[in-house]
């Protein structure tokens, strides 16, 4: 089933696969763990799967365990000029290092709604390793739909990746360089054992 809506969404795939956008800043708690810098510049549709790739370390430097998390949210924005053909999407979350997702532990069906935070609620959490990484499956939409907020940071490493085909991610890289997608999720505070929650700081 995946093959096949992987080829019609790529067929039906059109030349443009951003937008820039120009929005208030996102502020979320410092309890979530994301990579975007909060400030939206592109909305993106490139791609059937677009996801975020983390790496404990980042946040909790020396951090060799797995997490469990509570929540996943994910953002979106709606351009009529550019209208979905869906707003249905899955929510996956995976354990992968930045090669690739390798295996599949949660997927959620979600709707998405324009620039406002859409919510995966986990209510027996979800146990990653130090490495996963949260998706927005489109497979639903002929064309990568709902389209995904990203940043316009220029990060030094790529996080933000997209791929029609589940083998081959390419990062997110419009005009202003390595961007990120807003995705965020949320870690129950004792399942990082001791580590304080004001240590959890991202260093991209």
């Amino acid at each position: 089933m995946r093959s096949i809506i992987t080829v019609l969404a790529v067929l039906c795939t059109t030349v443009f696969a951003a937008g820039v956008i120009d929005l208030d800043p996102v502020n979320r708690a410092d309890e979530w763990l994301s990579y975007d810098d909060g400030s939206p510049s592109w909305y993106a549709w490139e791609g059937i799967y677009k996801g975020v790739w983390f790496n404990l370390e980042d946040f909790v430097p020396g951090w060799s365990g797995g997490v469990s998390l509570t929540k996943t949210e994910i953002w979106f924005f709606h351009d009529s000029g550019h209208p979905w053909d869906i707003s249905d999407f899955y929510c996956e979350m995976w354990n992968g290092d930045a090669s690739a997702p390798v295996a599949q532990l949660d997927q959620v069906l979600l709707t998405a709604v324009h620039y406002a935070p859409v919510y995966a609620v986990y209510t027996t959490p979800v146990s990653v390793e130090n490495n996963f990484w949260a998706l927005a499956n489109t497979e639903l939409s002929s064309g990568g739909w709902p389209s995904i907020i990203s940043d316009g940071a220029g990060s030094a490493v790529a996080h933000s990746f997209f791929t029609n085909n589940f083998v081959t991610w390419e990062p997110w890289e419009p005009s202003t360089g390595l961007s990120n997608y807003f995705i965020a999720v949320l870690p129950e505070p004792w399942s990082l054992n001791s580590t304080t929650w004001g240590a959890l700081k991202a260093v991209f």
